[in-house]
């Protein structure tokens, strides 16, 4: 189907819209917050224009953290051309900001992650994604080391927190660095709610924890849709699968294992699938 949909972005912005005032007292001092850590110093490398794409400002960036840099290598095509990992020890000075790879440089291989960096929270790197889809942005967390442990769909990231002993007894194991996330997310059902509400319900219920017992109301973004293509496409639209957006808090360790996903909100908005 095509992509735009103004009409579903208008209606969902409306429900998320009452969601944020109601719960609009507790959230500022959490917003409040920076979401990650102040890089010690940034860097911007202007790298020569390609005669064939006048348009584009390819560059090399560089983030400097205690004990690591991050290089994303951007020449103005979707996605950084590269995005890399650069351990520093205490002894050593960082690499020139170039962009050629320098030593140690541990390389996201873009077939595992592609887009651009998004922030660090000592040990973690954060990447989002090189596109949007559903309304959602992907994001995914890597180590120092360069491995990717955690990747979703979201529609945008509200905590990140370092959790440390002693913690609650479901935030185990302690021994482990643990990760504490809270975000919008953007799940994609394998059915329809238009098509058929009860069952498809049911399905997101066991995939998402979400308790509701009545499924949300996603009639107004089809039937926007509906009312948008031709006529021939209209059962096609209805038989399209459903995205549901919730706010969602995940707990994971550095070795990867996701130790909780638990949902603290109900269904914050439903619509197509894109």
């Amino acid at each position: 189907m095509p992509e735009a949909r103004p009409q579903t972005r208008v209606i969902r912005s409306l429900s998320a819209l009452l969601t944020s005032c109601l719960g609009f007292a507790s959230a500022h001092a959490q917003d409040a917050q920076p979401l990650f850590d102040q890089p010690i110093q940034e860097q911007h490398l202007r790298l020569p224009p390609d005669p064939l794409n006048p348009h584009t400002k390819p560059e090399v960036a560089c983030f400097h953290y205690p004990g690591l840099m991050i290089k994303q290598v951007d020449l103005g095509e979707k996605g950084a051309a590269r995005l890399a990992i650069i351990p520093v020890p205490p002894d050593k000075k960082p690499p020139s900001c170039t962009r050629q790879k320098a030593r140690g440089e541990r390389v996201v291989d873009t077939t595992d992650w592609a887009g651009y960096f998004e922030g660090v929270k000592a040990p973690f790197v954060f990447f989002t994604s090189d596109d949007g889809r559903n309304d959602g942005q992907g994001f995914a967390v890597f180590t120092q080391d360069g491995r990717k442990i955690f990747a979703d769909l979201s529609g945008g990231l509200h905590r990140i927190e370092l959790l440390s002993p002693p913690q609650r007894p479901e935030d185990r194991p302690w021994h482990s660095s643990l990760l504490k996330l809270r975000y919008e997310r953007i799940h994609l059902a394998s059915c329809s709610l238009r098509a058929a509400p009860e069952a498809c319900w049911q399905t997101i219920r066991q995939a998402t924890g979400l308790s509701a017992s009545q499924p949300p109301d996603c009639s107004a973004s089809y039937e926007a849709e509906e009312k948008r293509v031709p006529a021939g496409l209209r059962e096609q639209v209805a038989a399209d699968p459903s995205v549901i957006a919730y706010e969602v808090e995940v707990v994971l360790d550095d070795g990867g294992t996701v130790q909780r996903v638990t949902p603290v909100s109900e269904a914050r908005g439903c619509w197509a699938a894109q």
